[in-house]
């Protein structure tokens, strides 16, 4: 082998070696980088919860708002979040579908607290593209009114 092929075959292994660092930083820097509020810890069915249920769960707890949806989406206080892991133990979100087709829902969100008779129901309305995409396709293709998911702070 001639020293200008040892040469090349020395670049290629290097600058194979430079880009397996440079992925390996990528990855490291994206899991410290902090997920868009709509998207982290369960996406539109997450932001249903929250909206329904943040200002309730904010007063039980002594807190804000603010700080439950942090807790819930990981970026805020580890003891709130564990507060809530121990306190919420069920939420069901029911979708009821509209009459008039893809507008908005009827949104029911009850939650179960670790005393079993200590229960919130509330209700709301969500708009067609804030429902989580299984539920809108269950609507469209079963053509079903009513359509129930559970969530979980831990999801």
């Amino acid at each position: 082998m001639s020293r200008r092929e040892r040469n090349g075959h020395m670049s290629l292994w290097w600058w194979t070696g430079v880009g397996v660092v440079v992925v390996a930083a990528a990855l490291v820097a994206s899991r410290q980088w902090p997920r868009p509020a709509g998207r982290a810890g369960g996406g539109r069915l997450t932001a249903v919860v929250l909206d329904a249920l943040a200002e309730d769960w904010a007063a039980r707890m002594d807190t804000r708002p603010d700080d439950i949806r942090a807790a819930v989406l990981g970026s805020g206080a580890a003891g709130l979040r564990a507060r809530l892991l121990s306190e919420v133990r069920e939420v069901e979100v029911v979708f009821i579908r509209p009459a008039t087709g893809r507008s908005d829902a009827h949104t029911v969100v009850r939650c179960v607290f670790g005393n079993p008779e200590s229960a919130l129901v509330t209700e709301t309305v969500t708009g067609w593209d804030d429902i989580p995409d299984g539920v809108r396709a269950e609507f469209i293709r079963q053509e079903i009114d009513e359509v129930s998911r559970h969530w979980s702070v831990a999801s």
